[in-house]
């Protein structure tokens, strides 16, 4: 399972031109960026792909796979994802970065591993509006039920 967060993950958040990082303050990048992993939450736990892929960026390198994953999970799991940490970390000139822990349960008595997927994510904005570029897992923490 590569990357829960762009596999499970949200959108939105307009802030202007390209090179908004520079020109919004941390604080808003933050609540832009935050509200890009939650609105792709959203859109997985309504199990709804074309929703949870709005929040990816179209030239992401993760967006074809990410795509076919959730196709995947749709149809065979019924996970729920739920945001635990948002730490925004900072930005350049093109992208913000994030370390984001979610957690996934799937329903009472499946075979679901319950778990908490730490991992730091990269925002770039297409067309003004920030999305999810790719993240990198950095651990899963198993839960038990």
């Amino acid at each position: 399972m590569k990357s829960m967060i762009l596999v499970a993950v949200p959108l939105a958040a307009v802030l202007g031109l390209a090179g908004a990082a520079s020109a919004t303050t941390d604080a808003e990048l933050s609540a832009a960026v935050k509200g890009v992993v939650e609105s792709n939450l959203s859109g997985y736990n309504a199990e709804n792909p074309d929703a949870a892929m709005s929040a990816v960026h179209k030239s992401s390198p993760e967006y074809a796979s990410t795509k076919a994953a959730l196709a995947e999970q749709f149809s065979d799991l019924d996970v729920k994802a739920t945001l635990v940490e948002f730490d925004y970390m900072g930005h350049d000139d093109e992208f913000v970065v994030a370390r984001v822990k979610t957690k996934l349960v799937g329903p009472p008595g499946s075979a679901f591993v319950d778990n908490v997927v730490d991992s730091l994510v990269l925002f770039h904005q297409e067309n003004g509006v920030w999305k999810l570029w790719s993240d990198e897992v950095l651990g899963v923490e198993f839960v038990a039920k």
